[in-house]
C-alpha cells in the first residue's frame, strides 16, 4: 500500500501522461457528424486585435476529432468563413492556428506581431452558432473545460460564463465576436457588446507589456494562473518566477487599464456602468463543484509498463514483475515554477530490460502519440542496473492543452522476484467495478475505524485490480491511499491494508457495486460503505427481512430486502444500493402508501414500490414494473422469514 496526495494542477500534468500512456485508444471513437444536402457557415473571428492569415478548425469535444471539411483561414480580414453542410449538433472547439504568415495585432504594443507555430487559441461552444470570437476569455475558458474532461454543455457553458463574470461582467457572451482592431491611433471603439469586448481585451494585453509579445504572454499566463481557480500569481503553491503582473493589485490595474483604454478610444460615458468595473473578480467562482464532480484533485495512478521485456541484465530467467516495486520520483516545472512531485510508488510491476532501451523509449513515444500530445525532447537514459535494481532517467517536455510541463523524472524499480503472499495474482476485477468510481458513504457499525458515521469516501478500481480511496472527496485534494494486492474469498473481492490493520471486502451484483465491508484484521465488522445521497434509504432499510410472497410472474417465492438498501425480488433480479437513482416517500398518501425505489432516470425505468399498510408499519405487497418494456409483476406478502413486518 502507499498513501499519497496529489494537491494541485502540476502534479496532474507532469505525470498524467505517464499515468495514462497505456489507456484505452477508442478507434470507434472517431466519428464525425452526419452530413446532408444543406450548407450552413460559421464565421470565426480570432481577436487578440485582429488575427491575419491565421488557420481555423473545427474539432468535436467529445473525441478530439476534426470536423472533416470544416477548415479556413482568416486572410487579410481577420474573419474566416467556414462553410458546413449542416450545422454541428454537438458541443466542438473552434480552434485558431498560428504559424505561416499568420499575425495579430498587439494593442499593447500597437503594431502587429507574428502568431508563432506553437500557438493555438480556442473556444469551445455547447452548441452551434453562426459568428464565434476566439480570444483570450475563450482560451482561458478552454484550458479550464479541457483539462477537466467535461463535455457536457451545461459544464461548458458554467466554464465559460464564470470567466465571463470574472474578467468581463458587462459582457452577455465571451464566445461572441468583438471589434476587431488593427490600428494604434484613430480607433474609435464601437458602444456596443464588440466594443466593450475589444477594450477589455486591450485591457488585458496592457497587462503583459513587458513582454516582448504582450497579448500573447497573457494569455499564457492567465491560462497557468487560472488552473487552481484563482488569479494569484502562483501554480498551486508556486510563485511565478517573472510575474506579469502584480497578483495583489491585479483588479486595480487591470480596471485602471480598461478605463485608459477606453478613454482613447472613445468610450468616455459612465466606464464603471458600462464596463461593470465594481463585479470583476479574480476567482472563478462556481467552479468548484464541476469540477468536483469532475475529479480534478485525483489521481488514480496505474502506470504498469506492459509489453516491456522482464529482468535484468537480459537474464530472463522468469522474473514476471511479481514483487518488484516501481518508484517515481523528480520534479515538474509550468510555468516557470519547478514543483517535485510526491514519491510515487507501484508494487507488482515488471522491470525493463536495461539492453533494449532503445525499444522501451519508442514504446513511450508511441503511447504520446495514441493521447495526441505533443513530446519534445524525450530522454530515456539507463542510469545504472544490477542484480536487484535498475535507475532509468525519464526527462521530457508535453503539450497539452495549451499548457507545456517539463519532467525530470527517474523511475527506480527494486526487484524483489516474486512474494504474492497469499495474494491471488490472476484475481481480474469484473466490469461492474474495473475502471469506475463510487461515492459512498461509511455507516459505522462498531467502534474502532478510522473512518467516521455517516463520512463520505469515494473508491476507484482500475483496470489493474488496484483499488484508490479518496477519504474527503470533496477537499479535491486526491486519493489518499492506494492498496494493490487483492484476493477472492467467496464472491468478495477482498483488499488488506497492512500498515493500518484493516480489510476491505467488496461485494458486487450482477449490475454494480453493492457495499464495501470493513473489517479488522481479526475480521471483526467496523461498518458498511454504502451508496452516497441516498435520500430516504433508512425508509428501505427499516424493512429489512426475507418476505414470503405470491403472485403471478414470481418464481422463487421470496423477496429479500437487505439491511444496506439491497433489494432481491427474484432469480435474477436483484439491485444493490448503488443502482438506486431516487427513493420517494409515499407513505403520507391516502391510498396506496408506498416507498417508491427508482432505479432509471425517471418512472419509466426499472421501479420497485413498498405497498404499506394502513399505518405504513408492514409491506401488504411489492411491485417491480419497466414501463418501458411493459414488465409489472405485484406479488402479495404473505408473511416473513426473518426480519421486516409482513401483511
Amino acid at each position: 500500500m502507499k498513501i499519497y496526495k496529489l494537491r494541485n494542477w502540476l502534479v496532474i500534468l507532469s505525470v498524467f501522461i505517464l499515468a495514462s500512456c497505456l489507456g484505452d485508444d477508442d478507434d470507434n471513437n472517431t466519428t464525425t457528424p452526419d452530413q446532408t444536402a444543406q450548407t450552413t457557415e460559421i464565421k470565426v473571428s480570432p481577436a487578440l486585435g485582429l488575427t491575419k492569415n491565421a488557420a481555423v478548425r473545427l474539432v468535436l469535444l467529445a473525441n478530439n476529432t476534426p470536423v472533416e471539411g470544416a477548415t479556413g483561414n482568416t486572410g487579410e480580414t481577420g474573419v474566416a468563413t467556414i462553410t458546413l453542410n449542416s450545422a454541428i449538433a454537438e458541443p466542438f472547439i473552434v480552434e485558431v492556428l498560428g504559424g505561416g504568415d499568420a499575425e495579430y495585432f498587439d494593442e499593447a504594443k500597437g503594431t502587429f506581431l507574428s502568431l508563432p507555430a506553437d500557438t493555438t487559441l480556442r473556444a469551445v461552444l455547447s452548441a452551434f452558432k453562426s459568428e464565434v470570437g476566439v480570444t483570450t476569455l475563450t482560451e482561458i475558458a478552454a484550458t479550464a473545460i479541457l483539462n477537466t474532461g467535461a463535455t457536457s454543455a451545461e459544464a461548458i457553458n458554467l466554464v465559460n460564463e464564470q470567466v465571463r463574470i470574472a474578467l468581463a461582467p458587462a459582457l452577455t457572451d465571451i464566445t461572441a465576436p468583438p471589434q476587431l482592431i488593427d490600428a494604434a491611433s484613430g480607433v474609435t471603439a464601437s458602444n456596443d457588446q464588440a466594443g466593450i469586448y475589444a477594450v477589455s481585451l486591450a485591457a488585458l494585453a496592457q497587462m503583459g507589456s513587458s513582454s516582448s509579445s504582450p497579448a500573447l504572454a497573457i494569455v499564457d499566463a492567465l491560462r497557468a494562473d487560472f488552473l487552481d481557480l484563482t488569479i494569484d500569481g502562483k501554480v498551486g503553491d508556486k510563485a511565478f518566477e517573472s510575474p506579469l503582473y502584480n497578483a495583489s493589485t491585479f483588479i486595480s490595474e487591470y480596471t485602471s487599464a480598461i478605463e485608459a483604454y477606453a478613454q482613447q478610444v472613445g468610450l468616455t460615458t459612465d466606464l464603471n456602468t458600462t464596463f461593470s468595473l465594481d463585479n470583476i473578480k479574480k476567482t472563478l467562482e462556481g467552479l468548484n463543484d464541476i469540477f468536483a464532480s469532475l475529479d480534478l484533485g485525483s489521481l488514480n495512478l496505474d502506470f504498469v509498463p506492459g509489453g516491456l521485456s522482464s529482468g535484468s541484465g537480459g537474464d530472463n530467467s522468469g522474473n514476471d514483475g511479481q514483487g518488484n516495486t516501481l518508484t517515481i520520483t523528480g520534479t515538474s516545472t509550468v510555468a516557470g515554477v519547478a514543483t517535485e512531485i510526491p514519491t510515487i510508488t507501484i508494487n507488482n510491476v515488471p522491470a525493463p530490460d536495461p539492453n533494449d532501451l532503445e525499444t522501451i523509449k519508442k514504446q513511450i513515444e508511441d503511447s504520446f502519440v495514441q493521447q495526441n500530445l505533443t513530446v519534445n525532447d524525450l530522454v530515456f537514459e539507463l542510469v545504472s542496473s544490477s542484480d536487484t535494481k535498475i535507475v532509468v532517467s525519464v526527462r521530457y517536455s508535453v503539450t497539452t492543452n495549451g499548457v507545456t510541463v517539463s519532467s525530470d523524472l527517474t523511475y527506480t524499480w527494486t526487484l524483489t522476484g516474486k512474494d504474492n503472499n497469499d495474494m491471488d495474482d490472476d484475481v481480474m476485477l469484473p466490469d461492474v467495478l474495473k475502471g469506475k468510481s463510487f461515492d459512498l458513504v461509511f455507516n459505522l457499525t462498531q467502534s474502532g475505524s478510522s473512518y467516521a458515521d455517516g463520512q463520505k469516501v469515494k473508491f476507484t478500481f482500475s483496470s489493474s485490480s488496484m483499488m484508490f480511496i479518496d477519504t474527503d472527496p470533496e477537499a479535491n485534494n486526491g486519493d489518499d491511499m492506494s492498496l494493490d494486492d487483492v484476493m477472492m474469498e467467496g464472491t468478495e473481492y477482498v483488499y488488506k491494508d497492512e500498515q493500518n490493520g484493516f480489510v476491505y471486502r467488496v461485494s458486487v451484483t450482477p449490475t454494480g457495486l453493492n457495499e464495501i465491508n470493513l473489517f479488522t484484521m481479526e475480521k471483526v465488522l467496523l461498518g458498511s460503505f454504502v451508496a452516497e445521497g441516498m435520500t430516504n434509504l433508512a425508509l428501505v432499510t427499516a424493512k429489512a427481512g426475507e418476505y414470503r410472497v405470491t403472485g403471478s410472474g414470481h418464481s422463487r417465492g421470496t423477496v429479500i430486502i437487505g439491511s444496506d438498501g439491497t433489494i432481491d425480488f427474484d432469480t435474477g433480479t436483484s439491485f444493490a444500493p448503488s443502482d438506486i437513482v431516487a427513493i420517494f416517500d409515499r407513505t403520507n398518501l391516502e391510498q396506496e402508501k408506498r416507498i417508491q425505489i427508482n432505479y432509471g432516470s425517471d418512472d419509466d425505468g426499472p421501479v420497485i414500490n413498498l405497498f404499506l399498510s394502513a399505518d405504513a408499519s408492514a409491506i401488504t405487497s411489492i411491485q417491480y414494473r419497466i414501463r418501458s418494456e411493459d414488465v409489472d409483476v405485484m406479488v402479495t406478502v404473505e408473511g416473513t422469514v426473518t426480519g421486516g413486518g409482513g401483511g
